[in-house]
């Protein structure tokens, strides 16, 4: 069984392979130096399942008092329907609500079924459609 623990910056490469694997890897979030700067902010933002020493499984998460957030849960194809994703969700929401936050959020892609249907299976539930902006 794979085991979980923070990420450290030695697996940001098989971390990168993992996110592009699944498709929620972004050129723009997903660099080396921005992952190591959300570590030096939070040192558990970033959880990983790790199995023979090879990562596959990741989730982030970020922790706000007033309402936080996962991202990025992604299991290496090879590894799916084996309950990874199950327990990365529960460290995740455990860590989130051990802080004391409100309500925690997850963005996912209308589009991508397998993923609302296994955040609906853990009691998530749908919440206001929202446009997403940037500047």
């Amino acid at each position: 069984m794979a085991s979980i623990r923070n990420y450290i910056d030695a697996d940001f490469p098989q971390l990168e392979n993992i996110l592009k694997k699944c498709g929620v890897y972004s050129e723009k979030y997903d660099t080396r130096e921005s992952i190591r700067k959300k570590m030096e902010h939070d040192t558990e933002s970033v959880i990983v399942a790790e199995e023979n020493g090879q990562i596959i499984g990741c989730v982030f998460i970020i922790y706000d008092p007033w309402s936080s957030f996962i991202y990025r849960l992604g299991i290496d194809p090879d590894y799916r329907r084996r309950g990874i994703g199950n327990v990365l969700m529960q460290e995740a929401e455990r860590r989130l609500t051990k802080r004391g936050t409100n309500p925690i959020t997850i963005f996912v892609h209308e589009d991508n079924i397998g993923a609302l249907e296994f955040y609906r299976k853990r009691g998530w539930k749908p919440g206001q459609k929202v446009i997403d902006m940037e500047k």
